[in-house]
């Protein structure tokens, strides 16, 4: 099993380093979610490139914009104190209920 909340404390910890060498990035978790947000459109550009070109370079860009969105999640987790491997259990069991017909919204 991957450690998510060690990759994110990592992924915190360079945010922090890319602040100090004079990066544009914000550890604010508002900001955070305003950049997450950005890059969700940045993926979304990318997966109609990938769509309409389905060489490499589009699977590749599309792949890296998704992942920098689970970056950004992964720091704002760690900058909040959020056991990020709980929550996504806890999601997980959530929608497994719902797949089965239990709780889902009407």
């Amino acid at each position: 099993m991957i450690d998510l909340n060690g990759i994110a404390e990592n992924m915190f910890n360079i945010a922090l380093q890319r602040q100090k060498h004079g990066a544009n990035i914000s550890t604010n978790p508002l900001a955070l979610l305003k950049h997450c947000a950005t890059e969700v459109v940045e993926a979304t550009e990318a997966y109609v490139r990938y769509v309409k070109d389905s060489t490499g370079d589009g699977y590749d860009m599309f792949s890296s914009e998704l992942a920098d969105i689970i970056a950004c999640a992964l720091i704002t987790s760690d900058c909040l104190g959020i056991d990020i491997e709980k929550a996504l259990r806890e999601c997980y069991e959530k929608n497994k209920m719902r797949a089965d017909g239990k709780g889902d919204k009407k």
